[in-house]
């Protein structure tokens, strides 16, 4: 007797295992380690992104973050706060208008030209 409850209960476990591990995912979401520092509307700067291609809008200061919006060339983007990251990469923390809509993100430094009217103020 004690077997079989032994054995019903490990059959029990192992069926509610992969239900307790699996996490539900949802589209656009960031990878666990993306993570976003604080900012503020430090800087009352602005950019625009690069000519000739878009350019990513990301949830975090990383490009493993995912993309939260891909933004059209010549787009303005204003700026809160810029961040280095731990690769020693130069982000800004923003907002765009694009397609009726302000989103606000993570832009790398690469892909936005010169930055107008910035204090350089850090996140």
């Amino acid at each position: 007797m004690k077997k079989r409850l032994a054995g019903a209960a490990l059959a029990a476990a192992l069926l509610a295992a992969p239900l307790a591990v699996a996490a539900p995912t949802t589209a656009g979401a960031a990878p666990a380690a993306c993570t976003s520092p604080s900012w503020g509307p430090y800087d009352p700067g602005y950019s625009f992104t690069v000519g000739g291609k878009t350019s990513p809008l990301r949830p975090g200061p990383n490009a493993d973050c995912g993309t939260r919006l891909t933004v059209p060339a010549n787009t303005e983007f204003s700026i809160d706060c810029q961040y280095e990251n731990s690769a020693g990469n130069l982000w800004y923390h923003g907002d765009v208008y694009v397609s009726g809509r302000t989103v606000a993100g993570w832009m790398y430094s690469g892909n936005l030209g010169g930055v107008y009217e910035s204090n350089y103020a850090w996140c």
